[in-house]
């Protein structure tokens, strides 16, 4: 085989490829759903049953009205990148091909399908989607999620104003980094007052650090000492993923799973900072969905949407000469049920 110029044989491929782990947004984002259409609505609504007066067999069935509903119109976020095909060809030279242009053994799948550019696109885009994830946990919205007429506009769900709440460091709602303080506490008393009630409680590493120290927390055996244990140790991570299931509470009628959110995201200034904000806790259910809005294509002269995770198209321009991979994608992680939420500020 003759040699192909200007490449460089490598031993192997040297890179590390963070991946994205979606544990917890498996867990309580289970449903996919897709849409043609760029903007999502769905109708919120609060049902709740109410005691019938005692009637006698011999009247007429009483007449209720019917509940009121509230439509929500939510537009995905967009994700829309390119990457040139002079940089794939670029970094396929740079990393992996030997001077036969041969990789096989050089890279692994994985790296391989990173240097050809859609990979690495859908990674940032995996990134993005599991940041605004997070962020719709903790403030029940997506800061500039979309752009409308009037430009960025954020992305707003229908949980109640009265569901997200920072400690007042007062009384039995001292900061979790204060020895006295009484997380469970805390924690039972959103959980009675919640319509629906939640099945998960998430927090990142440092704030189960303090849930974890607590005294509230302390395994007690109560063979000795008569107490009921509040918090059942069980931090059997799974090997293939970094989010866990920490254990469960079970204090005064509230059973919780408490899962730990450890991963960080890189910024673009280069620092790293956590998926899952310092300083709040969130109460979830297993009834999330993530939504695909609409992707517009170019389709024989028109434009159409159409409905996918995501679109990859290879564009070829003659003059002036382009030649770009375009990847985009619409994904939005939906807090269909409001009620199932609730996020608790827990330190200055």
């Amino acid at each position: 085989m003759p040699l192909i110029q200007d490449k460089k044989e490598l031993v192997q491929a040297v890179q590390t490829v963070v991946a994205v782990d979606n544990t917890i947004m498996n867990l309580l984002f289970p449903t996919e759903r897709f849409h043609v259409t760029e903007t999502i609505e769905y109708d919120a609504s609060t049902v709740e049953g109410v005691a019938p007066s005692y009637n006698s067999f011999k009247n007429k069935a009483n007449v209720v009205s019917k509940d009121g509903f509230d439509t929500v119109t939510l537009n995905p976020v967009n994700y829309n990148e390119s990457i040139s095909k002079t940089a794939i060809e670029a970094n396929a030279r740079k990393f992996g091909e030997n001077i036969y242009g041969d990789t096989a053994g050089m890279v692994s799948p994985i790296q391989r399908s990173l240097l050809d550019g859609v990979s690495k696109l859908e990674l940032r885009t995996q990134v993005g989607k599991k940041a605004i994830m997070y962020e719709a946990l903790t403030t029940h919205k997506i800061a500039g999620g979309f752009f409308g007429t009037s430009g960025a506009e954020d992305i707003e769900f229908a949980v109640p104003a009265a569901n997200k709440e920072v400690l007042a460091n007062t009384g039995d709602n001292l900061y979790w980094d204060n020895a006295s303080a009484k997380p469970l506490t805390n924690l039972l008393r959103i959980y009675r007052a919640m319509k629906v009630k939640p099945t998960a409680i998430v927090m990142g590493s440092t704030e189960y650090g303090y849930f974890y120290d607590n005294a509230q927390i302390a395994t007690v055996d109560n063979l000795t000492t008569g107490e009921k244990k509040n918090f059942y140790v069980n931090e059997a991570a799974d090997s293939s993923s970094q989010a866990f299931r920490a254990g469960r509470i079970n204090y005064k009628g509230m059973i919780l799973d408490v899962w730990v959110e450890p991963q960080t995201r890189l910024l673009a200034n280069g620092s790293r900072t956590p998926y899952m904000p310092d300083k709040y806790v969130v109460f979830a259910s297993n009834n999330g969905e993530i939504h695909y809005g609409g992707i517009p294509v170019a389709q024989n002269g028109t434009v159409e949407n159409i409905t996918a995770p995501f679109d990859v198209q290879e564009i070829v321009e003659i003059n002036p000469p382009v030649h770009e991979v375009v990847y985009r994608a619409a994904p939005l992680p939906v807090l269909k049920n409001g009620e199932e939420y609730y996020s608790l500020k827990v330190r200055a």
